[in-house]
């Protein structure tokens, strides 16, 4: 009998991704306040939300206003140019700065210099030709541009409200690098835009491509993650590879990658959140002991699927969100993280992104929509997530995270697609052979031979 009504009910029972996307179509939030100096506050009957006021640094931590004791944190550590070579997503190995590019593309560079040499577009041998080639290298700006070094000017929160939907809104804009060498060009060229909304509010960021939205919910986060002018490491080594009328290197094989750490923690541990914050404002370093020694987290849900994070795996290769590099209609999908708490009668914190990009030229406008990939590595009860965009050359790249709470995702089963189609091939054989032998009006034992 449980073969004949397993399989039906598990046809009759599918697990919706839409079911926990809203818990109220508006919510009342209150007026942001100052929260123990270091916070600006947000309360509402969901959730409750601080950031670093002052705009310290993009830091956000949020929990469920009915239950504190699991406090959920998303810190956007920087950004990091990287080689994607042959794989689409980020991975650590594969810093884009003079060592690794060296070591890396060498075997690509090497003949261009070579054939340069023979062909006299240098003017020189191929040792001095190859001495110039290095001290480009050495001029380029290092791979990764820490937030918690730079200056964050913070303007507003402010509300804003318009036909469809109510939100406060407050922006995070980059403003000073604090002397890191080769990256004046960051200043007032990266931001973090977020909306907090009341409403919940169908966003359509070009208006030019309806087709192209996403439903943000009542008491979510919303951000725009904005890069502008970005300058590639990738492109100065191929002006000089261009200038000595050499061919050069496909921009395909790099990329930006955006460095955010998950973490949950306790109330109690607020205390060093606010320390971590106070710290590195003063001294423009990252400070030793940071809110991610203090996370309980044991795993998180990529899109239903669970993953260990009590170990510190940093020292391997990052994994990709596989998701991401399968999605065809990736207008339509979102990519989701759940926080595991271990409880399934609360709602728990998420962070979720669209697997697109926009592309923006001088005047806003939509010049193209780029494919993200993710990828992912356990760091010691918490997590490192990398959204990587791929070159975008001297356009605006605009992206999309989102941060809130939703129904606690299910446990996993230990019910695959294989076991699963096996029970109904079996329940089919067991139905049709049940059939056979009553049509004969004989005694059937089915449960012996």
């Amino acid at each position: 009998m449980i073969l004949l009504v397993l399989p039906t009910v598990i046809a009759l029972n599918p697990v919706s991704a839409e079911e926990d996307d809203e818990y109220a179509k508006s919510l009342p939030v209150s007026e942001p306040y100052r929260w123990n100096a270091t916070w600006y506050r947000f309360d509402s009957p969901l959730i409750t939300l601080i950031f670093p006021a002052s705009g310290r640094k993009p830091m956000f931590i949020w929990w469920y206003t009915n239950d504190s004791s699991r406090i959920y944190v998303v810190k956007f550590k920087g950004v990091i140019e990287y080689l994607r070579l042959d794989k689409p997503y980020y991975r650590h190995r594969f810093h884009a700065e003079n060592t690794t590019i060296n070591a890396t593309l060498w075997n690509d560079i090497k003949p261009r210099l070579q054939q340069g040499c023979l062909l006299g577009r240098f003017g020189s041998s191929f040792r001095k030709a190859v001495e110039d080639f290095s001290d480009l290298l050495h001029g380029l700006h290092r791979a990764f541009l820490p937030f918690s070094a730079c200056n964050w000017t913070l303007t507003g929160p402010k509300l804003v409200k318009t036909e469809n939907s109510t939100y406060w809104s407050f922006n995070f804009t980059l403003t000073d690098v604090y002397g890191r060498r080769g990256f004046e060009f960051a200043k007032n060229n990266i931001q973090i835009r977020c909306r907090f909304y009341n409403t919940t509010t169908t966003e359509t960021p070009d208006p030019s491509n309806k087709d192209y939205n996403y439903t943000v919910a009542a008491g979510q986060l919303k951000f725009d993650f904005v890069v502008n002018h970005w300058e590639w490491n990738v492109d100065k080594i191929n002006e000089f590879l261009e200038n000595n009328g050499l061919e050069p290197i496909p921009t395909n094989r790099t990329g930006l990658a955006l460095w955010i750490n998950m973490a949950s923690i306790n109330i109690d541990d607020l205390g060093c959140a606010r320390n971590e914050v106070e710290y590195e404002a003063q001294h423009h370093v990252e400070a030793q002991i940071q809110i991610e020694s203090r996370s309980k987290m044991q795993k998180v849900s990529i899109n239903g699927e669970y993953y260990p994070v009590e170990q510190d795996e940093t020292d391997q290769d990052e994994k990709p969100i596989e998701a991401t590099l399968r999605l065809r209609e990736r207008f339509r999908e979102r990519i989701r993280l759940h926080f595991h708490c271990g409880k399934t009668d609360v709602p728990v914190g998420f962070l979720e992104f669209v697997p697109w990009a926009r592309l923006l030229n001088e005047t806003g406008d939509t010049v193209d929509f780029v494919n993200v990939t993710a990828s992912y590595i356990a760091a010691g009860h918490h997590l490192r997530l990398f959204i990587c965009y791929p070159y975008f050359g001297n356009y605006t790249l605009e992206h999309d995270p989102t941060i809130g709470l939703a129904s606690a995702p299910q446990l996993p089963t230990l019910l695959t697609p294989e076991i699963i189609a096996i029970l109904m091939l079996a329940t089919v054989i067991i139905t049709i052979v049940i059939l056979a032998y009553r049509k004969k009006k004989e005694t059937i034992n089915i449960i012996s031979p």
